[in-house]
């Protein structure tokens, strides 16, 4: 992506949001049931990888869904967010022992090696480059830790649709979409080895009906077995990567 103004209007947007709305989902830019849909299908996700209690860091908290949860089950998570508005919010909403960190995930004002782990959920869309965000979390990562991080899906079809309409009426994209084997190539590139790749479908709103369906484990175990099918379906996608 060649817009320079691209990450400094995202910047600004979430600031404004986290300033004037109070929900979760709303800070982070989700519906309540796209947000709710992400969460039950990381929870189920992290449960089966089961890590280690360790010192995570929460790379793009917003207001803290992920980094409470991630506390309640163990580790030491520090909240990182460049919204300070948000992170207020997520303190005021917080254990008062998880510390909270304003910071640019491109320039993480933190130590090499200082991590078990780190979690970015919801910023890769907002970055016009993952490059420098995806060096910095491979950084401050101590070795064979490793980091769970998601994008936006540029093959998932009524993503695809809207984009070409977009283009077509000579609008830029409204966000950044990543292919998922090109990312895993960012990633690697920067010192990440690929363990896995997981697909999440998201039903758009007009047919939420449908999300039992797709976070049915039959139909997620169908999407991890045809790639091509995962990646026509799914909104976006997480991928688990170890420093090696």
């Amino acid at each position: 992506m060649n817009d320079p103004g691209f990450e400094r209007r995202w910047r600004q947007r979430f600031l404004e949001r986290g300033a004037q709305l109070e929900d979760d989902a709303g800070i982070a830019g989700w519906t309540h049931t796209g947000l709710a849909s992400r969460v039950r299908q990381f929870e189920r996700l992290w449960q089966r990888a089961d890590p280690r209690p360790g010192r995570w860091l929460d790379v793009g908290c917003g207001a803290g869904t992920y980094t409470r949860m991630l506390q309640a089950q163990g580790h030491q998570v520090v909240g990182l967010d460049y919204s300070t508005p948000s992170l207020q919010k997520a303190r005021a909403r917080s254990d008062p022992t998880i510390p909270w960190l304003a910071a640019d995930s491109n320039h993480l004002p933190l130590a090499d090696a200082a991590f078990d782990g780190v979690l970015c959920f919801g910023v890769m869309q907002a970055l016009a480059d993952p490059a420098p965000a995806l060096a910095e979390i491979r950084r401050i990562l101590r070795p064979g830790a490793e980091a769970w991080v998601d994008a936006l899906n540029r093959r998932c079809l009524p993503t695809a649709v809207r984009e070409w309409r977009r283009s077509r009426r000579g609008q830029p994209p409204h966000l950044r979409y990543d292919v998922a084997g090109d990312l895993q190539v960012v990633a690697n590139d920067a010192g990440l080895r690929v363990e896995a790749l997981h697909w999440l479908p998201l039903a758009p709103g007009r047919l939420a009906g449908l999300q039992p369906l797709l976070e049915h484990r039959g139909t997620l175990g169908l999407l991890q077995a045809a790639p091509a099918l995962g990646a026509w379906l799914s909104h976006s996608f997480i991928l688990r990567l170890r420093r090696g």
